[in-house]
């Protein structure tokens, strides 16, 4: 089966918009987040269908990518990170993996949906971890920035 990638991003770009208008996200930061959701989940698609890896794996992945955007849009448009990475991964949130793993579980299907369920929340916790990640990396950037522009300043005073 081909995978349309342009369908993907403009499709995951109008529910990243939408996402980001109904939690009031800035209106001058939708598009910008629209297109980071976009860029996320296209990447998601391209490492999970065609190459086949596992949902954990490609959500990791475009996870880090949609932070490293997130991260480097919230320095250079001077807003919070939060306005970019939090609509930004709602494309990647397995929520319908939540549902039909609870739909299983109330059916009467335990283990599949059990199954369901496990394989939902390791995309979750991918997530997570990727946006934990790159979080924590640019975090230790601004720290060590700060420690140097003390260190500069100290010297000037002695």
């Amino acid at each position: 089966m081909e995978i349309n990638y342009v369908s993907a991003f403009v499709f995951a770009f109008i529910a990243t918009c939408g996402f980001g208008f109904i939690i009031q996200v800035p209106f001058k930061a939708i598009p910008t987040s629209g297109i980071i959701g976009a860029i996320g989940w296209v990447v998601f698609v391209y490492i999970s269908k065609g190459f086949g890896h596992s949902t954990v794996y490609a959500n990791f992945t475009a996870t880090v990518v949609v932070a490293v955007l997130s991260e480097l849009f919230a320095r250079l448009m001077k807003q919070p990170v939060n306005v970019y990475v939090i609509p930004g991964v709602i494309p990647l949130v397995p929520g319908l993996g939540m549902y039909n793993g609870m739909t299983k579980i109330l059916s009467r299907h335990f283990e599949y949906g059990m199954s369901i369920l496990m394989q939902a929340c390791s995309d979750a916790g991918a997530i997570a971890m990727g946006m934990m990640l790159v979080t924590s990396i640019f975090r230790m950037i601004k720290i060590s920035k700060e420690q140097k522009s003390i260190a500069e300043l100290l010297k000037r005073q002695k």
